[in-house]
């Protein structure tokens, strides 16, 4: 199976996001999904999403992200996990949170990194999968 690493963004556009910024993304998604890519998260994922609404008591809100979650991969964090970001961050200029990200998903192997951040359109580490916003 191939692996595709679905970054926070995607999750909380998704979910939380303007109305039109969700037809892309689910376009995106079934496109992969097509393709044969299965779908993949991490707790550092599930972390980012659910701190907000945790903090606020957004029971609804929380119990969407975690069956959305429940339905990707859930990949375990290695102990390797800050020497590898550190490495990530070198290579592809990102900030500690997304070299985290990228560094789990290379770890297990994921072939795409999945993101509406522009920031990763240069990803080297993994090959990204950015998906495109429509404009304000």
């Amino acid at each position: 199976m191939k692996l595709a690493y679905v970054d926070t963004c995607v999750w909380i556009t998704l979910i939380e996001g303007l109305d039109r910024y969700r037809p892309p993304i689910r376009a995106a998604l079934a496109s992969l999904a097509e393709d044969g890519w299965e779908f993949c998260a991490s707790d550092a994922v599930r972390l980012e999403v659910l701190i907000r609404p945790q903090r606020l008591r957004q029971d609804r809100l929380i119990e969407l992200y975690r069956g959305l979650l429940d339905t990707s991969r859930t990949l375990s964090i290695p102990a390797t996990v800050f020497a590898d970001a550190l490495t990530v961050a070198r290579v592809d200029g990102l900030k500690a949170m997304d070299a985290v990200h990228v560094g789990i998903a290379r770890h297990h192997g994921c072939g795409r990194f999945v993101t509406t951040d522009p920031h990763f359109n240069s990803l080297q580490t993994i090959e990204p999968v950015w998906i495109a916003l429509p404009a304000d």
